[in-house]
């Protein structure tokens, strides 16, 4: 487990110093992030009437240091804003093998069951929490169905590549001979918004290549490890580039610009989780020592 700390420590030191006891203590959190140690690529299928779900899932390893480190720069950045007295204790986990085979035995909200639990007995053994006031666990978060035109069962960290243009049905229409069909109005283009990533302007495509970050925030009392406070956020970003020639929507952008998305929609969803703001932006330059494979 990796521990540093960051925040107000220095500052409230001098200041004790300086104005006497009357100061008061600027309160501890700890954050610790079990984001995991992997990303899972999505990918929409054409359904042609099998029981085959309609999408395709690869999971991939990254450096779960890396991750680990996004997630605490962005909760960090928002306490900066939003409390920037606190002092912070930023913590990053990963369960030994055998206790992430146990995780993955399950799926689903059995999985996060069993992840937050190995968490909190983690947790009981540091000794170091009788010196904290919370402790902020972000742990990622499944969600069934689909949002704002995302996939379906999504979690954690990853990418959803859309390539099938959907459709909007306005009702039923008769054919004539007394059949009833869906009266299909075009493309649902302007039910998702994208975004141009060489121009940054904002677009409307079913079409599209997404990062997404599904996460939870559990915010626990240090001493006693009681759930204050349990907060849900699905956040992504779509990208579509409309002068894109590539014939596979898949290869629309390359490993370095999905990296950088990445990494932008990590630090900025774990921020906003703290700020409760929620900004889309475009991808910018983020140095990650890891490169996500091409979906």
């Amino acid at each position: 487990m990796l521990l540093f700390s960051l925040g107000g420590a220095a500052q409230a030191e001098t200041a004790e110093a300086s104005v006497g006891a009357t100061s008061p203590v600027p309160r501890t959190v700890a954050v610790i992030s079990a984001i995991g140690d992997r990303i899972t690529i999505v990918r929409q299928r054409e359904q042609t009437g099998t029981h085959l779900a309609p999408y395709t899932r690869k999971e991939v390893r990254l450096d779960p240091v890396t991750l680990n480190r996004l997630v605490l720069d962005g909760i960090d950045e928002g306490f900066k804003q939003s409390e920037p007295q606190t002092r912070r204790v930023l913590l990053d986990w990963l369960p030994p093998e055998e206790a992430m085979a146990y995780v993955d035995e399950k799926r689903y909200v059995q999985r996060e069951e069993r992840l937050e639990s190995l968490l909190i007995e983690h947790l009981r053994a540091v000794p170091e929490r009788g010196q904290w006031d919370e402790i902020v666990a972000v742990l990622p978060k499944w969600h069934m169905s689909s949002v704002k035109g995302m996939g379906e069962r999504l979690a954690g960290i990853g990418i959803y590549i859309q390539p099938l243009a959907r459709e909007r049905y306005t009702g039923l229409e008769s054919s004539g001979n007394g059949d009833l069909s869906l009266q299909a109005e075009g493309q649902a283009d302007g039910d998702y918004q994208t975004i141009d990533p060489k121009t940054g302007e904002k677009g409307a495509s079913s079409v599209f290549v997404a990062v997404y970050m599904y996460f939870q925030t559990v915010t626990l009392d240090a001493r006693t490890l009681a759930v204050k406070k349990r907060e849900v956020r699905r956040d992504s970003v779509r990208y579509h580039d409309p002068n894109s020639t590539a014939i596979n929507i898949g290869r629309m952008f390359d490993s370095g610009f999905l990296s950088q998305a990445l990494s932008n929609v990590v630090q900025r969803s774990s921020e906003r989780a703290v700020t409760g703001d929620v900004i889309v932006s475009p991808a910018r330059k983020v140095d990650t020592p890891a490169e996500t494979p091409k979906p």
